[in-house]
């Protein structure tokens, strides 16, 4: 691998020895790498699957949060790929810092603010993926419409395909589809979304500032990001506090917040297996 390193890092315009290379600790779909070359210190994401264009839409993800001026994000150096197209790297800035008693204050207020940038429609100009699943962005007017067919109903289809929605969880979650207009509404401000923030998602750099990472962004109601970073948890009161100082949420949250888990319940359940199953099967019951 290291030899494969060197050729990116040239790449991006520094040809100096790596002094250090260490596999670091991070999700379970690329491999992650901390490089020290004479010149710099690197973060490297190498992935080895047949997505070809992965990294294209994660890259595009981080310049749409970029470009908004609200929260930080890495510098993206550049995309490396072998000539037998069978190795992908990703080469972006390092980013180490401590957290500090407002790390947490100032992450729900980025937050807030990113998602009070808005649009005329729910979707984005491109597809990405959530994980490795194909996360569908076409434009819609209705957010009800958006959230049941490129949403639950895409995931549905999924599940179906690799046999882990059938029987009574299919029959539930079809149901559940059709009568969705009694939890979610059709008309709310489309908001930019970091789309994937579970707390391994964001890191802190100097001075305590927190960044997000490994965005599947796209414009949607801004309540669905909340509800998931409630789902694995890792996330303290003062960041729901700060983000409700500067975006009030709904009293009507609370009653959809497990449909809005449920999206990613059911992206879980098609990665990853039944583990996953009965968590579905709950939140089916709970509105059925």
């Amino acid at each position: 691998m290291e030899n494969y390193f060197k050729q990116a890092l040239q790449q991006i315009g520094d040809p100096t020895p790596i002094c250090k290379l260490a596999p670091v600790s991070g999700g379970c779909i690329n491999h992650s790498y901390y490089i020290q070359t004479s010149q710099q210190e690197y973060f490297a994401k190498a992935n080895d699957r047949s997505i070809a264009d992965l990294f294209d839409k994660e890259i595009a993800g981080i310049e749409i949060i970029r470009k908004t001026g609200t929260i930080q994000v890495p510098i993206i150096y550049g995309k490396w790929q072998s000539s037998d197209a069978q190795v992908q790297i990703l080469i972006m800035e390092w980013i180490e810092g401590e957290k500090s008693k407002r790390t947490e204050k100032i992450l729900g207020e980025k937050l807030a603010q990113l998602h009070q940038t808005t649009e005329t429609g729910f979707g984005l100009d491109k597809n990405n993926y959530i994980g490795i699943l194909p996360q569908m962005n076409p434009w819609y007017t209705d957010w009800l419409s958006f959230y049941r067919e490129q949403r639950l109903g895409v995931q549905m289809k999924i599940g179906v395909e690799r046999g882990r929605i059938s029987g009574r969880r299919l029959h539930k979650l079809e149901k559940l589809i059709e009568r969705l207009d009694q939890w979610i509404p059709a008309q709310v401000t489309p908001s930019l979304i970091h789309g994937d923030l579970w707390s391994g998602n964001w890191i802190v750099g100097k001075h305590g500032e927190p960044y997000l990472i490994d965005p599947a962004v796209y414009f949607a109601h801004h309540e669905v990001e909340l509800a998931f970073t409630e789902l694995f948890g890792g996330f303290s009161a003062s960041f729901y506090s700060a983000y409700q100082d500067v975006f009030p949420l709904s009293s009507e949250y609370r009653n959809r917040k497990k449909i809005y888990q449920l999206y990613y319940l059911l992206v879980h359940l098609n990665l990853f297996g039944e583990g996953y199953g009965k968590d579905v099967d709950q939140i089916l019951d709970y509105y059925l």
